[in-house]
């Protein structure tokens, strides 16, 4: 049997009052590995955030790292975001525990903060254990309710659902898509089945460290674009983009996602199974 390690990683900002339920989930998340270590970036809270962190720490101690933000905050959150995350993947570069094969983000705040179903991942990880590994590199989860569009690029819904110009209506039609595609994916193997993706979150994933930690996280649409060809995003797309490009910001998530599917050929994939319920 392998032995299989995390780190579990987070950003932190004005989220004091889900900690205590977030690192309840934290716990049973680490329960299912032979070790990990804790690594949250925080940012200048206007609550207990960093109080709690730091009860948290205290506890953990030699298992937990908290990075405390330096930056003035620019008025861009995913701008915010993606440096707080680009920051934890450099302290986990400065770790450098070859045996650590594996690293999670997930959201701080309400989203994980609710009944987490450990046999959702643990089914998953088993595989690891006996190197029988399933086809993914990069692995989210569905919820009852999906709720995180704007991270996810699956075809024919190629960029990001904020940059269509009948936004509400492409949501809707993505929702119906997915919620379609995932059910298919459940009959064909209900037990480890999975769809693939170009990206998705959805409040937490976990990955296969080397494939994503020669890769950064961007916030910058344009900078997407760069690596993604309008040519590629339109080809297949039943709604019809917005030009000209009015808001620069787009989740940090895609970026990260396409590149390392460019450079690293990782395999990005939803689960149907539900994490958090």
């Amino acid at each position: 049997m392998n032995r299989i390690k995390t780190y579990i990683c987070g950003c932190a900002k004005d989220v004091g009052c889900y900690l205590d339920d977030v690192f309840n989930n934290i716990g049973f998340i680490g329960e299912l590995f032979d070790d990990f270590h804790i690594i949250i970036y925080y940012d200048e809270s206007n609550d207990n955030t960093l109080v709690k962190l730091n009860e948290y720490y205290e506890y953990y101690h030699n298992k937990m790292t908290v990075l405390i933000g330096k930056d003035p905050l620019t008025n861009i959150r995913t701008q915010n975001i993606a440096k707080a995350r680009n920051g934890i993947l450099t302290k986990i570069k400065e770790l450098n525990q070859d045996d650590f094969q594996y690293f999670i983000m997930m959201d701080m705040d309400e989203v994980c903060s609710c009944k987490f179903n450990k046999n959702a991942l643990d089914s998953y990880l088993q595989y690891e254990r006996t190197n029988n590994f399933l086809s993914w590199d990069a692995l989210s989860f569905n919820r009852i309710m999906y709720y995180d569009l704007w991270a996810l690029s699956i075809d024919p819904y190629r960029f990001s659902c904020n940059h269509y110009e009948n936004t509400h209506k492409v949501k809707n039609q993505m929702i119906h898509f997915l919620k379609e595609e995932l059910g298919k994916v459940v009959l064909k193997n209900p037990n480890t089945g999975l769809l693939p993706c170009i990206s998705a979150f959805n409040g937490f994933a976990i990955y296969r460290k080397n494939k994503f930690i020669n890769i950064k996280y961007e916030w910058n649409i344009h900078k997407t674009l760069v690596i993604y060809p309008r040519l590629n995003i339109d080809k297949m797309s039943r709604v019809v983009f917005q030009q000209p490009i009015s808001r620069h910001d787009d989740c940090e998530h895609r970026y990260f996602h396409i590149r390392a599917s460019q450079l690293n050929k990782a395999r990005i994939c939803i689960s149907p199974a539900c994490l958090f319920i």
